[in-house]
C-alpha cells in the first residue's frame, strides 16, 4: 500500500532545462538571466492538505512550504529546480505554474517533495 489511487490527484510539472540570456533594448546582454523550462508533463500523485507533522519531520525544522506531494515512483525526474501546476487549468501560456519544488526527501520506495506556493506575474 504505497499509494492508493483515490488519494491520487493530477498535478503538471516542467523540469528546468537551462538559463536564457536577458538583453537590453540596445541588444546588450543585462548580465541577468531567466530559467526556461521543458514542456508541462501530467502525473498522478499524493498532495497534502497542508503541512503536516510527517513532512516536517522529514524535511528536519524546514518550513518555507505549503504543501507537500508523494510520488511512489522511486525514479521521477522531478527536483529542486522543477515548476509545478496544481489545482489550477492544465498549463498554457496563459496559466503560469503556481509551485516550485523547494526540497527532495527520498527513500527506497516513495520520494516526498516539499512546494511553495509562488505567484508568477
Amino acid at each position: 500500500m504505497r499509494s492508493l489511487n483515490r488519494n491520487k490527484r493530477t498535478i503538471y510539472y516542467a523540469l528546468h532545462i537551462g538559463e536564457e540570456t536577458n538583453f537590453d533594448e540596445y541588444g546588450n546582454e543585462t548580465g541577468e538571466s531567466t530559467p526556461t523550462y521543458g514542456d508541462p508533463v501530467a502525473l498522478e500523485c499524493n498532495v497534502s492538505a497542508a503541512s503536516g507533522a510527517e513532512a516536517v519531520q522529514a524535511f528536519g525544522s524546514f518550513t518555507g512550504y505549503s504543501r507537500t506531494i508523494c510520488v511512489a515512483d522511486s525514479n521521477c525526474p522531478i527536483d529542486e529546480n522543477s515548476v509545478v501546476w496544481f489545482d489550477t487549468q492544465p498549463p498554457s501560456e496563459d496559466v503560469p505554474y503556481n509551485y516550485i519544488v523547494v526540497r527532495k526527501a527520498d527513500s527506497k520506495n516513495s520520494i516526498l517533495y516539499a512546494l511553495q506556493e509562488v505567484t508568477v506575474t
